[in-house]
């Protein structure tokens, strides 16, 4: 069992690995691709930047609050080979599905909640399944990062990122219905936020703005 849990553990860390790398070299690409152009994007990216220092800022005071504690997370500790497979698996194809969302809203992407001119409401892809598939592949990689290692810190993990998510979701409902109005409200109504099939999704396309 100790090399199961060794490999499900070095599975996840290629996983965010993975992910943060694609991250990355996406912001650059697509920002240089821009119909705006570059010097545009290095605007928004100044626009954004206190935001930007905020959540770095917090994501750190968080690794030190969970390392302060260190020894209380071992007590939480939980590892059962059935559920540590599934959320393996749960951890690779929110990787995958974050990557594709990614690649599809391409230079419409944004890592703060914002509206910009010239976006579109990308229907097609995972934006078929739930109306924020970033964040859907975030919940998935940390949940299922959670099951694989055997809970512990990920829970705490966890804990922190539903309610950010959750938050994301209505910020950027909210300022998609205020640009775009009922076109935004039509897609709201057919296509659940995070959870896929857990309302039935109509076909058709809408015009509207970027969104995760």
């Amino acid at each position: 069992m100790s090399s199961l849990h060794s490999a499900l553990v070095v599975l996840v860390a290629v996983c965010v690995a993975v992910f943060l790398v694609a991250w990355i070299a996406g912001a650059l690409y697509f920002g240089l691709k821009s119909a705006a152009g570059p010097q545009d994007w290095a605007r928004g990216l100044r626009r954004s930047l206190p935001r930007r220092i905020l959540l770095i800022a917090g994501v750190y005071a968080f690794s030190l609050l969970v390392g302060h504690f260190r020894g209380f997370w071992r007590h939480l500790q939980y590892w059962q080979p059935e559920l540590a497979v599934l959320g393996g698996l749960l951890a690779v194809a929110s990787t995958g599905l974050l990557l594709w969302a990614r690649w599809v809203l391409g230079t419409m992407w944004a890592s703060v909640p914002t509206v910009r001119e010239h976006h579109e409401l990308r229907t097609d892809g995972p934006y078929r399944l739930v109306r924020h598939p970033i964040y859907t592949g975030l919940l998935g990689l940390t949940a299922g990062a959670m099951l694989a290692c055997g809970f512990g810190v990920w829970t705490a993990a966890l804990a922190v990122v539903v309610p950010w998510l959750l938050a994301r979701v209505r910020t950027e409902d909210a300022l998609m219905a205020g640009r775009f109005g009922p076109a935004y409200d039509a897609y709201r109504a057919r296509v659940p936020a995070l959870m896929p099939w857990t309302r039935a999704a109509g076909a058709g396309r809408r015009p509207a703005g970027s969104h995760r």
